[in-house]
């Protein structure tokens, strides 16, 4: 199968050339080069970029060899701290994941638990997006999966404090020396990201569910 076909693949699942282009840590005309065929390698850095957003795997991604998907690896252990169950959390109580945990107030299990492929830590939580404001790439309802122990890039999505209690998912983008919450929707304008405000952690993946 041609790189061009193994790219499809991930649009056929759901992802979006923004997501794919975001988890290569490439642009979106990287992404278009790819599906046209003008190129036909995939470094391994973009491959497992790639398949810590959307589980497939980084070796078919980048060799077309093996099986389409990571889990299923044949006769490989699982490493530590890879996959597994994250809580599903408000987004008050996300805004101060860390201190629940370390206080014990609102241990994982007291939420509903979200599966995911992706690396978990011991902060590693989930939340279910509202609103329109992310629109196309993020529809009201999707769970994404966050990830509070990873530094936070230009273009990564995020999740913020907004100044109070509560959080916010945005994309985070700079201009020159400020940094900016961005949504996708372009009937919402950007917000600069303030002193008071303050990164909660990284959108890792997205959990589509259906049922």
């Amino acid at each position: 199968m041609a790189l061009k076909d193994r790219i499809q693949a991930l649009l056929d699942a759901g992802f979006t050339r923004t997501q794919i282009a975001n988890a290569a840590k490439k642009s979106q005309s990287a992404v278009t080069q790819w599906l046209s065929g003008d190129t036909t390698s995939l470094k391994s850095d973009s491959a497992a970029g790639i398949q810590a957003v959307t589980g497939f795997s980084a070796v078919w991604l980048a060799t077309g060899q093996g099986p389409r998907m990571a889990n299923e690896q044949p006769n490989v252990a699982a490493g530590p701290n890879m996959g597994g169950s994250v809580p599903l959390l408000s987004s008050v109580q996300a805004g101060n994941f860390k201190e629940f945990v370390d206080n014990f107030s609102c241990h994982p299990s007291e939420a509903e638990a979200i599966s995911t492929a992706v690396p978990v830590r011991q902060y590693t939580f989930a939340l279910r997006v509202e609103g329109d404001s992310m629109e196309p790439d993020f529809k009201a309802g999707m769970i994404i999966i966050i990830e509070p122990e990873l530094d936070p890039l230009p273009n990564d999505y995020v999740v913020a404090k907004n100044g109070s209690e509560e959080t916010t998912f945005k994309q985070l983008v700079k201009d020159g020396g400020d940094w900016f919450l961005k949504p996708l929707n372009e009937r919402y304008p950007m917000r600069l990201l303030t002193p008071e405000m303050r990164i909660m952690g990284v959108v890792r993946a997205v959990e589509r569910r259906f049922r």
